[in-house]
């Protein structure tokens, strides 16, 4: 049942031949329009008979010879009887006169959420409510073979009261409804929903299946977490291009949402059916967020509300980035700072609050620190080194402050033979930017070859032959010039680090539409392809090749097998158009 609440009543006024006030079927008394669409207008009206306010649909008859328009009546009206739920406008009963068709049903208070977007955005936590108020009308609707096919944000009313409604959210208009074994009304090929919540098989003009409503679901709610719908354009035509495209992660527009959350938001909003999960996970991951959450009782303006018992997200990336940061300056420090030991695990101590709180300004400020300490201990060589390991990844990886000691993972897989497989790790901690899977992977490897000068160890390639310890140049800066940065500048040995970038930069559109044993295939193929180019380029600079080729290839396949879908464009955080 169509119902427009007046809070939303906007655009256009309805186009009916009936005045305010005229009484209906002898019974129900036109108070005001809400709104009109496509096939009529709802009236707030007076049941004379019953005493209350109802929500009136009133469809006119047109020129319909074949009587289609009667059986769409029909079925929205059997539609919306079948269902008896608080999240469901309630269909009381249908009606005709020789001027139209009449759908009554409840009159609901409020306004819609495509309302709510636009004006008076809900807080995470209650669009977290809404979803699983949603989520339990369409269960309710599917278990009785209702399928809704036009789920989105203008059909969805928050009701101003729900002590009297029994929900604050409740679904709305099931025009479009298709039932169970009943046979459609529409030719195959027919287009039927609204274009920018529509699901890529229905954009297909395939049949709507419950899967199409639960993408339809992630979809609007993807829309108030992140700001944006990302398949609407600034035109029809540019929205149907983007139609049946993947769609940009909600992991990545919204670190601090609980991760379960935006995968299983980002999983329902798979262009494949089968790849989406179920309504009841999308609806399990809905409760999990708000039991971490903290109740907000009334609607507000609020956007963003951090879970109280989870690590989000972003948390961990931090968290992450201050322990990485720990290593790298400890093993830093170990091998090139001053002595005693104990100095070096004070500051590194230190570095975990500070990277974590503040990933910039403290990895920039203890990055600085370690450089002036090596100087002023007479080491100008360690000095120039370290700013030659330090500096590159600040300033490549500029936008992504919590990546700037990963690099250091790379030596410490050589260091058990299987630096070889780190391109495949840079490729997941890049996510969606291709820019920062290559910059990183690049890192890695210049980090590993300056560590092999560094402690004349063997970890890919092995230091350059003949180049001296670093006893011997660290108190020299033309030192440090001659017998580690001229041999390792070079086209010969700066080629694996193309190579790395390049096999990051290709892994996670590769692997993007694939799933099962092609998913497998390409993500072994693409491992062997990377272990098969380091050998071609360890014999051209006539070294040893990369050590344990087999387990680094197998743990390459291994990360690459858990990247995410990574989705094509970033959203906006911009208001709803």
């Amino acid at each position: 049942m169509n119902t427009v609440p007046r809070a939303v009543a906007s655009g256009p006024r309805a186009t009916d031949a009936a005045p305010r006030g005229h009484l209906v079927l002898g019974r129900f008394r036109l108070i005001e329009p809400l709104g009109s669409g496509g096939h009529g207008t709802v009236w707030a009206a007076r049941d004379e008979r019953l005493r209350r306010t109802v929500a009136l649909k009133r469809i006119p008859r047109g020129h319909d010879a074949k009587g289609e328009d009667h059986r769409r009546i029909d079925r929205e009206a059997l539609a919306a009887a079948r269902l008896s739920h608080p999240a469901i406008v309630a269909f009381h009963e249908a009606h005709s006169d020789d001027d139209a068709y009449y759908l009554v049903s409840e009159l609901v208070h409020g306004s819609s959420l495509a309302h709510r977007y636009a004006r008076n955005r809900p807080s995470d936590a209650q669009l977290t409510r809404i979803g699983i108020w949603l989520a339990d009308a369409l269960a309710h609707a599917h278990a009785r073979g209702v399928i809704h096919r036009d789920v989105k944000p203008q059909n969805v009313i928050i009701a101003d009261d729900v002590i009297e409604t029994g929900a604050r959210a409740k679904l709305t208009d099931f025009g479009v409804a298709q039932i169970a074994g009943e046979q459609p009304l529409t030719r195959t090929g027919d287009v039927i929903g609204t274009l920018a919540y529509m699901s890529p098989e229905q954009a297909d003009g395939k049949g709507a299946t419950e899967l199409s409503d639960l993408y339809a679901l992630a979809l609007t709610l993807y829309e108030g977490y992140a700001g944006a719908n990302p398949l609407r354009g600034a035109t029809a035509v540019a929205t149907v291009k983007r139609l049946g495209q993947e769609i940009p992660s909600l992991a990545e527009a919204r670190e601090d949402l609980p991760r379960r959350l935006t995968t299983a938001i980002d999983r329902a909003l798979a262009v494949e059916p089968g790849d989406r999960g179920s309504l009841s996970e999308l609806r399990d991951a809905l409760a999990s967020a708000r039991r971490t959450t903290a109740p907000t009782p009334t609607l507000r303006r609020s956007r963003t509300e951090q879970p109280a018992a989870a690590l989000t997200p972003r948390g961990e990336r931090l968290l992450g980035a201050g322990g990485a940061a720990i290593l790298t300056l400890a093993a830093l420090l170990s091998v090139l700072g001053p002595r005693p030991e104990m100095t070096v695990l004070c500051v590194t101590s230190a570095a975990l609050l500070v990277v974590a709180f503040a990933p910039r300004a403290g990895w920039l400020g203890l990055a600085f620190a370690a450089v002036v300490w090596l100087a002023l201990d007479g080491q100008p060589g360690s000095a120039l080194l370290a700013l030659a390991v330090l500096v590159p990844a600040a300033a490549l990886l500029a936008s992504s402050p919590w990546l700037w000691s990963a690099p250091a993972l790379a030596p410490a897989l050589g260091v058990i033979g299987l630096a070889a497989a780190f391109p495949a790790l840079a490729a997941r901690a890049g996510g969606s930017s291709p820019w920062r899977r290559a910059a990183l992977a690049a890192l890695g490897y210049w980090w590993t070859a300056i560590v092999e000068a560094l402690t004349g160890r063997r970890l890919l390639y092995g230091p350059v032959v003949g180049a001296h310890a670093h006893e011997r140049w660290a108190a020299s800066v033309p030192g440090v010039i001659d017998h580690v940065f001229a041999p390792l500048c070079t086209p010969g040995r700066l080629a694996p680090a193309a190579l790395w970038a390049l096999a990051a930069l290709i892994l996670p559109p590769i692997l993007r539409h694939s799933t099962g044993l092609l998913r497998v295939a390409l993500a072994a193929g693409w491992a062997l392809a990377l272990i098969l180019a380091s050998a071609v380029l360890a014999d051209h600079l006539r070294v040893a090749g990369p050590p344990l080729p087999v387990a680094a290839a197998i743990l390459a396949v291994l990360v690459a097998l858990s990247l995410r879908h990574r989705r094509l464009r970033a959203p906006t955080r911009a208001g709803v158009a």
